[in-house]
């Protein structure tokens, strides 16, 4: 426990099915400045997730997201992830980002994407 994995893209098509997760994102990648790109979270794993943005990430940056989540009770919780840009493809509207994350998704360290992730992979199997 406490081992942490850093995947490929290809690693992560393979040892991981991508439920589909729609919802808004933040990215801030390390060479920004800091300014937060806005984003749409389209699919994730414990390994990683699927995005689409109207501007461009450089394959290898560094980046911070932050999901936004409602809770059983309708209260809007946050996780905020760590990663690495894995690809970037054109799209009609702006760029298809795919980000590995830094560590595997957790219940301990992301209680509710790990939550979510958990109960629609449990309702497909």
């Amino acid at each position: 426990m406490g081992q942490t994995t850093k995947t490929t893209k290809a690693d992560d098509r393979r040892r991981q099915r991508r439920v589909t997760l729609v919802g808004p994102a933040l990215i801030t990648a390390a060479g920004r400045s800091g300014r937060a790109l806005s984003a749409v979270l389209d699919n994730a794993n414990r390994l990683g997730a699927g995005f689409h943005a109207r501007e461009q990430l450089q394959v290898n940056d560094t980046v911070s997201v932050s999901i936004a989540f409602l809770d059983q009770e309708g209260d809007e919780q946050q996780e905020k992830l760590t990663g690495t840009v894995a690809w970037v493809k054109p799209w009609e509207k702006g760029f298809l980002i795919g980000v590995v994350w830094d560590h595997m998704i957790t219940k301990e360290l992301n209680r509710w994407l790990y939550s979510y992730l958990n109960e629609t992979l449990k309702e497909t199997a």
